[in-house]
């Protein structure tokens, strides 16, 4: 996004600067030529008033200074003036004898020029006059020559506030565009902080109603990009709950089967095979009992189906009661502490149901023999209610914590013979009830999950 601000900008900022370059150069030319020609017509002034005082006195030309001729350049940046009265042979009649030098050729305009005269740089004027007497014409020529400082001061002075304005108007411009395409671009940064907002499963459309007509078409194709991609999750998870119905019935019929043949053979070695198989069926039921918990919490959550009123102790005891065979068979003492019995809170009981199950069934298999597995249920620190489970298992390093709810992720205990689903579970069941979990590490060894349902609306 910056990026694309920063191209904007530049794709208006350099032209403009360049027009306002060229702009104020244009403008130095201009007040350079205006500078110019007021010191030009200041010096054909001068030297004109000292051309009307050149005259023939007796057998000779005569030439007079009037003082109006040099007060005309009288300024407070006190430049030097020089003036010459000479004819065009070369003889001097007034002013500075080496200002000009040498025959000059009479012109019938007024001719200017920038000279050097001792080190300082000037600028000069040549007026002729022509003097007649007896039938013969005399061309008098009259130089006047000022130094430039009040030039290059009226030069500034023309110049520089035309040089601020536009750096000005360039500051002005760019503090607009900066302004407006912050406007501009606000619905776009509004749709990045939504998308980023956005859960990795949630594929519902993006709204248009702020977004440029520009900008329309590409959301469009975004959002029916998402629906395609949601049509294809959605049959995956089909596939999924389809596949695990499918595959319940017959695996509860076998498991029945197993269990009736054997209690029917005497043979010792085939009543080993038939437990083996037995338990490999039962990991089998666990399975699909945990893809369709899973299935089941998704679906929950992209459906926002209307929650129900339930009490949290009476959905853990549920747990606790079919989970009791799973810790009798590893000697694991499970306990549950209620500091109130009327905990209700308005949410999806069969998620939490889940929850509580999977959180409990992870404490109790990931335990050692003859551990301890204990639920507390309470109401929570701003209503609410909280749901924990203890153990005396290897606990979870803090690295691996932010993965162990992904699926098939089984931290770091890989010879237990989990699927790594309950937590998974766990997690979509979460997020599904608006609820948070907490994973922490006891101080006498093993594992608190921790579970913040939201508080009690009815």
């Amino acid at each position: 996004m910056n990026q694309l601000r920063v191209r904007l900008l530049l794709w208006v900022l350099v032209p403009m600067t360049l027009v306002l370059a060229l702009m104020a150069v244009v403008s130095w030319q201009n007040a350079r030529s205006t500078a110019l020609l007021v010191q030009d017509r200041r010096l054909l002034a001068s030297a004109e008033v000292m051309a009307g005082q050149v005259r023939w006195q007796g057998d000779r030309i005569g030439a007079e200074t009037p003082p109006a001729a040099l007060q005309m350049f009288a300024s407070r940046e006190q430049d030097r003036v020089y003036f010459q009265v000479r004819t065009a042979s070369g003889e001097v009649l007034a002013g500075w004898p080496d200002l000009t030098k040498g025959d000059a050729t009479p012109e019938d305009a007024p001719r200017y020029r920038s000279v050097e005269y001792h080190g300082d740089a000037l600028r000069m004027v040549t007026l002729t006059r022509h003097l007649y007497r007896g039938g013969i014409t005399t061309a008098v020529l009259v130089s006047v020559a000022e130094s430039r400082h009040a030039y290059h001061h009226l030069l500034q002075t023309l110049w520089r506030p035309v040089l601020v304005q536009e750096s000005a108007l360039l500051a002005l411009a760019l503090a607009l565009m900066v302004v407006g395409l912050t406007l501009e671009l606000k619905p776009l940064l509004h749709l990045r902080r939504d998308l980023q907002a956005r859960e990795t499963d949630d594929f519902s459309p993006l709204g248009t109603g702020q977004l440029q007509r520009e900008l329309r078409p590409i959301v469009d194709t975004i959002n029916q990009y998402a629906t395609r991609l949601t049509a294809q999750v959605n049959i995956q998870k089909r596939f999924i709950a389809d596949a695990a119905h499918q595959m319940r019935t017959p695996v509860a019929i076998m498991s029945t089967q197993l269990d009736y043949a054997a209690h029917l053979t005497q043979d010792p070695e085939l009543s080993e095979t038939l437990r083996a198989v037995r338990a490999c069926a039962r990991r089998q039921k666990d399975l699909i009992n945990q893809l369709l918990s899973l299935s089941h919490a998704e679906s929950s959550r992209a459906a926002n189906l209307p929650r129900k009123k339930a009490k949290l102790l009476d959905l853990v005891q549920e747990v606790l009661v079919d989970l009791s065979v799973l810790a009798d068979d590893k000697a694991i003492d499970l306990g549950l502490s209620a500091t109130s019995a009327e905990v209700a809170i308005w949410t999806y009981p069969t998620l939490v149901h889940a929850i509580a199950f999977n959180l409990v069934d992870n404490a109790i298999r990931y335990t050692p023999d003859g551990g301890h597995v204990t639920v507390h249920v309470g109401p929570g620190e701003n209503g609410g209610a909280v749901l924990q489970v203890d153990d005396t298992g290897p606990g979870i390093p803090d690295a691996m914590k932010a993965r162990v709810f992904e699926r098939f992720s089984r931290g770091n205990m890989s010879d237990n013979d989990g699927f790594g689903l309950g937590l998974a579970i766990v997690g979509e069941a979460v997020k599904a009830c608006g609820a948070d979990i907490e994973l922490a590490a006891r101080s006498t060894g093993g594992l608190s999950a921790i579970v913040r349902l939201p508080l009690d609306q009815s």
